[in-house]
Formats: structure tokens, C-alpha cells, sequence
């Protein structure tokens, strides 16, 4: 805690900054969080959207935008070649300098492994005294590296697994259970059984020095095949007989399954003779650190990866728009941190990250802050003359391999960010801040913790912002679990049973069960909906879905007991022409006046046991012996007529309703305020106690906490007539607008 609160002020060196950012840039939108939730933009409280969602950007197929003036390899003047030499020169002392470091170290470290001193401590027994065991201490961060090289037989693991499904189930953590059986069952997998059987080989190989074995070459047959790579792009590139081989060989060489079986080899081979490492260090420091004679020299001055042999001149004309860049310290050095796209910098192609900023427009840029370089950057504008250090030697244009192609992502939020509160965003100068239920398009996810998207709706932007990648939001949530699971083992050390990295299970209300429309009680879909409250919400995939004649979109009510759901259900129902209900299931008898089709679908008990074990049913439940229930076929019986299907459903039940092909449009009915809610009781003249008013409220906020990530729509139902109007109106602009939903369900439409 302490080293976040520190980080929270913390402009040091190690933080990017922004060149320039444009005076348009909205970066922070903080507002006090409220209940219910905002609604976007384009939709407040549940009115109608009053534009339809823009198109999303197509950066694949769109052209490539028009790069200003730039220049590569500019002829350097008298001046400019003497800059050039003296950075040459700075930057060979410095990797002369940072190699002998290097090389000591390695000195040391080898000297010290050498000591006979050492030696003769380690052979010598310790003394034998009284030990006492510390009952109060555990062991929090014991780093037990034997554990990594231990062999494992598959049987073993198998049978550890099946011992903590067992002990898990025993203690009551079903949830935890079914996930133990879930890895398990993965262990099926051929490609996994005969993963773990080479390990152990290697591992065993390793450990026992089998004779005949023949030490590994080098560990660096990763490096030597994109050298190889390299040379046949460039043959490919040159064309000729061989260009056809060459591009054959290059397709098989760059192929996944080899890559993987390159890296292997390098893994085994530092397991398996570490003196590999020793015998690549040794072509480049030479045999001894402090023996640097002239050939040493003449290797440093010409070494593929020395940036001095690669100083050039870029130009880059500057005009209105912003650079597109972030600059960071590495010690006096002043390095690109990161291409914003939409910038000049992107633009230009000339610029990427890790490049040494050593000179622009004549003034030095080593040994100044990010602060005082943003300053002199910001302030010129025109022609920028750059001098710089590649990061990596530029590569011929016939070997660089094309760019990939920067598909678009378009995700929904299911979180609140607001970069002024994250302490790890980089630069929080170009952060943005969206809210749960927003939706981003992602267009660069170069960098694994920080992509680059605009919001919807502000895709005119200049330059894209940074927000949380999904994975590093999920590894920040699991360690906010974590923490919080360690906190409460420790509130509460006796009562144990519970993984620290989940969340802790809610306390259980004895109050009623969940009744359906008809009055029966609800069975919980499935297990897993009992622990699914402990799924971290990032992000969801979405894409746009363009409205058909001949599918209408179920509208599915959703809210707590006595909030006038089944209201807003009747008063769509009396237009028979477009709405309709879907019939239900039962398992009991027919009575006399009851029309098969109509009122009920009468199937056996055993058939709807059957239905719901292949879960065909959205919801279902048991009253007097007989079951009843919903199912996806009723639904789409009523779609396929050409009705919209009205359905008020159980927040459980929208997991197998989403994962249907019906594109369900979720609304969920909240209540206003608690004084607002008696007055509405009050005007109607409904009879209510207060403690009943207070149970609507906090049972709605528990039904968003836990299932607001799936709703479309919230409407506050202070008056039964306005709420009305508001669904109508939203249910007619489903027909006419496009709308974001899930993007697996238009992949195989």
C-alpha cells in the first residue's frame, strides 16, 4: 500500500510524457459514481438514442492516410557530420564502458563459485545446536528453485489433482471442485501427455548425465533462425530461379511448430550444459575483460548490434497536429517511449520506440529531464531535424517483412476507469477514461499491458489514447483479490477452506426463492452460476449488428420482485400484432379446457428431465409435483413468426439465453430512490412496509453488481406510463439501428 500511495505523485524517470497533446484530447471525465449507473452518451436513464452508433473505423481496409514531408538519410552538413561523430564517439564509450561492467560482474561472480574459501564452508558441517520452530512464522517468500527441475509422472499429477477435487468437495467448495475436474479433464489432451513425458526426459536427461548425450552447440539457435530468415526474405525479395525455394523454405522456417521446437531447444540446451552460455558470452567480451587490445576494439566499432554505426539524420515536418510521441529517461539517455497512432511520428514511419533522441534541431537532448525535453519539442514547429540512435540496426527494405495488418478491435468495457486513479498508466497525460458498458475501439495493441483506442464517438480525434490491456486488467484484479483473500484468512485464521485468489463467497439470505411470472420456484441453471460472480470482467468483443426483417430481437425484463415488471410485460402484450409470450413446458397432466400449443406444452416428466440435463430450457422450476418451465424452442417459435418475444426472466437465466442464437436485448427495471419509491407507492395507493422498500432497493443493487455487465438497457421505473414510452421507444429504434452486441454471435450467422 505504501508503494502505491508513493507511486500516486511520482513524475521520476522511469514514467513516459507526452510530447505535445492536442488542447481537443479529452482525457479524464471524473464523475462521483451514483446509483443506478450512468448511461452513455447516447442514452440517459433509458431514453432513446437519439443518433445511431457511428460506423466503426476500418483501419484494414481503409487507405493509408498521407504522410507529411519526411526524410530519411538526409545529406548531413560539415556541422551535423561533426555532431554525428562526437555521438559516435560517446556511445562507443559507453557499451565499452557497460561491457567491462558487464564483464567484471561475470568475473565475480565467477570467482566467487571458484573460492576455495567457499569451498571448504560449504563441505564443512554446521555445528549442531538447539533449534527452536517458530510456530508464529510462516514462510511467505521461500523460492525453492529445486521444484522447477522436478520430475513429475503423469500418473502423479493425475492422482494430486484427483486428491484436491476430493478435499475440495469434502469441505463443501463445490465451485472449486468443478474447477480441479475441468484441469483434469484437460490432462486428456494428447499434446499435453506427451508435453509433460518430454519434460520429464529432458529433466531426467539433465539430471543424471546419461552418457552418449552430446552437448548442445549453442542456446542461441533462436537468433541464428531469423538470421537465416533474414537472408531468404532477401532473396525472395530479389526474385530469380531460387526466389520460389526461397520463399518455400522461408513459409516452412516461420511456421509455429518450429519456432516452438527452436525455443525448446534453447531451454533444454541451458539446462543441459550451462557452459553454453559462457562460450556465446565469450564471442562477445573476448576471453578475459581487462585483455581489450585492438582486435576487441575493432569487433566493438563493427558490431551488427553497436547504434553508434547507425546515427542518422531524419526530417520530420511538424505542423498543427500533435507529434504522436512519448519520451523517457534511461539514466541521461532520452529514448522514445511509445508511437501514439494518428500522430506525425506514426505517420512518418521514421520514428519508434527505442530510439535515442541525441539531437533535434541543434540542441542536445542527453542529460535532460522528460520535462525540459517536452518543453523543446512542444515549442517548434516546421521542419525537425532529428538526429538519433536506431534502437536496432535498420534492416534492407528487401529483408524487413511487411507490416501486419492492425485489425480493429471493438470491445465493451465491464469496468470504470478513470487513468487520473491508475497509478501504473505510463503517461497519464494520453489516458482515457470510459465507463462499464462503453464502447472502445481498440487499434493498437502493440504493447501487452497498454493499448491505443478511441472511444465511440470520438473516433474524429486526433490521436488514440491508452487504456488497460485486458490482460493486465485482469492480473491487477486477481491481485486485488489475492490481497483481499489474504486479509480475510488472516481476520479470520480457523475458518479455512476458501482459495485466496476468489472472491469470498456472499452470505447466504434466508428470504424466498426466485418465482417465475407463474408463480413456481426457480431452479438455478446450472452449477456454475453459483460461482460465477467470481469471473474478473474486463473487456467483451463486440461488433455491430444491423437490424433484420425477418429476426426480432427477444426484449428480456429484468429487476426485483414488485418493481412493475409484469406491467411493462402487458402493456406491450396488448399489441398482439407485434409482441407475444412464449408458451411454457409442463409436465403435468392436460386439464379439459386446456389447448395443447396454446396454453402449455405437455411433454412427459421424463422428457423434460431429459430437456433440462441437455439444457434446452432458458428457466424452469417445480410446483406441486409437476415441472414447468421456458424453453429456447418456445422462443424461437415466436421469432420465427415474426413477433418480438417478451420474456421476464431470472438474472441466472440470461447465461443460456446469450449463449443461444437469439440475440436477446436485456432491460433492466431498477427502482428510483427509496424516497421516490414510496412516493410512488403512496400516488397509487399500493399498501407497503419500509422494510419491503428497502429490500426492493438492495436487492436491485445486488442484481447490477452481479449481472450488470449482461444488461443493454436500465430504465428507472418511477412511473409506470414514462417507463413504458421510454421501452416502446427503445424497442423501435432496435428495429431501425444498428447496435453493438457480442461478436460470437455474428460469427456464424
Amino acid at each position: 500500500m505504501l508503494t502505491m500511495l508513493s507511486l500516486s505523485s511520482d513524475t521520476g524517470p522511469h514514467r513516459e510524457m507526452a510530447v505535445d497533446v492536442p488542447d481537443s484530447f479529452i482525457a479524464r471525465n471524473k464523475t462521483p459514481p451514483r446509483y443506478p449507473p450512468p448511461r452513455p452518451p447516447q442514452q440517459v436513464n433509458g431514453t432513446a438514442k437519439t443518433t445511431a452508433p457511428a460506423v466503426p473505423p476500418r483501419e484494414v481496409s481503409r487507405d493509408a492516410p498521407p504522410r507529411p514531408p519526411a526524410h530519411d538519410n538526409v545529406v548531413a552538413t560539415k556541422e551535423q557530420m561533426d555532431s554525428i561523430k562526437k555521438y559516435q564517439e560517446q556511445l562507443r564509450q559507453r557499451k565499452e564502458v557497460e561491457e567491462r561492467i558487464a564483464a567484471q560482474n561475470e568475473f565475480l561472480r565467477t570467482s566467487l563459485r571458484s573460492s576455495h574459501k567457499l569451498q571448504a564452508l560449504e563441505s564443512t558441517p554446521p555445528s549442531s545446536g538447539t533449534a527452536f520452530v517458530n510456530d508464529a512464522y510462516e514462510d511467505d517468500l521461500s523460492d525453492d528453485s529445486t521444484h522447477l527441475y522436478t520430475v513429475v509422472d503423469y500418473q502423479e499429477v493425475c492422482a494430486a489433482l484427483s486428491r484436491v477435487q476430493k478435499a475440495l468437495g469434502a469441505n463443501g467448495e463445490s465451485a472449486l471442485a468443478a474447477r480441479v475436474a475441468g484441469a483434469a479433464g484437460a490432462l486428456l489432451c494428447p499434446a499435453l501427455r506427451t508435453a509433460l513425458a518430454t519434460r520429464s526426459a529432458v529433466l531426467t536427461a539433465a539430471r543424471h548425465k546419461r552418457q552418449g548425450l552430446s552437448p548442445p552447440h549453442t542456446h542461441r539457435a533462436t537468433d541464428r533462425l531469423k538470421d537465416c530468415m533474414d537472408v531468404l526474405g532477401a532473396q525472395t525479395a530479389a526474385g530469380g530461379e531460387s526466389s520460389a525455394l526461397a520463399a518455400e523454405l522461408l513459409t516452412i522456417l516461420s511456421g509455429m511448430e518450429l519456432e516452438s521446437l527452436i525455443q525448446a531447444h534453447d531451454q533444454a540446451a541451458a539446462l543441459l550444459d550451462p557452459a553454453c552460455f559462457n562460450r556465446g558470452k565469450r564471442h562477445k567480451t573476448g576471453n578475459n575483460y581487462n585483455h581489450k587490445g585492438e582486435n576487441d576494439k575493432a569487433l566493438t566499432a563493427h558490431s551488427p548490434d553497436d547504434p553508434s554505426e547507425h546515427i542518422k539524420i531524419i526530417k520530420i515536418e511538424k505542423t498543427n497536429e500533435p507529434l504522436g510521441a512519448t519520451v523517457r529517461n534511461e539514466g541521461e539517455a532520452v529514448i522514445i517511449g511509445r508511437i501514439v497512432r494518428g500522430g506525425a511520428a506514426e505517420k512518418s514511419g521514421l520514428l519508434h520506440e527505442g530510439d535515442e533522441l541525441l539531437e533535434v534541431n541543434g540542441v542536445a537532448m542527453r542529460g535532460k529531464s522528460v520535462h525540459e525535453v517536452c518543453q523543446v519539442l512542444g515549442a517548434l514547429s516546421g521542419t525537425l531535424s532529428v538526429v538519433l540512435a536506431p534502437r536496432a540496426p535498420a534492416r534492407s527494405p528487401a529483408a524487413r517483412p511487411p507490416p501486419p495488418a492492425h485489425r480493429v478491435l471493438h470491445v465493451r468495457a465491464h469496468f470504470d476507469y478513470d487513468p487520473e486513479d491508475d497509478v501504473y498508466i505510463p503517461c497519464r497525460e494520453l489516458g482515457i477514461s470510459f465507463q462499464k458498458g462503453d464502447v472502445l475501439h481498440v487499434i493498437s495493441r502493440e504493447d501487452p499491458n497498454w493499448w491505443q483506442a478511441f472511444r465511440e464517438g470520438e473516433e474524429d480525434q486526433t490521436l488514440a489514447g491508452l487504456i488497460p490491456s485486458q490482460a493486465f486488467q485482469h492480473q491487477r484484479e486477481s491481485m486485488k483479490l489475492t490481497l483481499a483473500g489474504e486479509v480475510a484468512a488472516r481476520d479470520k485464521p480457523r475458518k479455512g477452506g476458501t482459495l485466496l485468489c476468489a472472491k469470498k463467497p456472499p452470505r447466504k439470505k434466508k428470504g424466498k426463492k426466485a418465482t417465475s411470472e407463474a408463480g413456481y420456484p426457480l431452479y438455478s441453471t446450472s452449477g456454475a452460476d453459483e460461482y460465477e460472480q467470481e469471473e474478473i470482467l474486463t473487456y467483451e468483443e463486440v461488433a455491430l449488428y444491423y437490424p433484420r426483417a425477418s429476426h426480432k430481437r427477444p426484449i428480456v425484463l429484468i429487476g426485483p420482485p414488485n418493481i412493475g415488471r409484469h406491467e411493462l410485460r402487458q402493456r406491450l402484450m396488448e399489441d398482439s400484432s407485434r409482441f407475444a409470450a412464449a408458451v411454457p413446458h409442463t409436465s403435468r397432466p392436460r386439464k379439459d379446457h386446456e389447448v395443447p400449443g396454446q396454453d402449455y406444452h405437455f411433454i412427459s416428466r421424463t422428457q423434460f428431465e431429459a430437456d433440462i440435463l441437455n439444457r434446452k430450457f432458458v428457466e424452469h422450476g417445480e410446483y406441486e409435483k409437476a415441472y414447468y418451465g421456458t424453453s429456447l424452442e418456445a422462443i424461437r417459435e415466436v421469432v420465427n413468426s415474426g413477433k418480438i418475444c417478451v420474456l421476464n426472466l431470472h438474472p441466472q437465466s440470461l447465461k443460456i439465453l446469450r449463449n443461444s442464437d437469439l440475440k436477446p436485448y436485456t432491460v433492466f427495471v431498477a427502482p428510483p430512490s427509496l424516497e421516490k419509491l414510496r412516493q410512488k407507492k403512496i400516488r397509487n395507493a399500493e399498501a407497503f412496509k419500509e422494510e419491503e422498500l428497502k429490500e426492493i432497493i438492495a436487492t436491485a443493487r445486488d442484481m447490477e453488481l452481479r449481472w450488470g455487465h449482461l444488461f443493454d438497457m436500465i430504465i428507472i421505473n418511477n412511473d409506470t406510463q414514462r417507463a413504458y414510452q421510454q421501452l416502446l421507444n427503445e424497442i423501435n429504434s432496435l428495429e431501425r439501428e444498428p447496435q453493438w452486441v457480442p461478436a460470437h454471435w455474428l460469427k456464424h450467422t
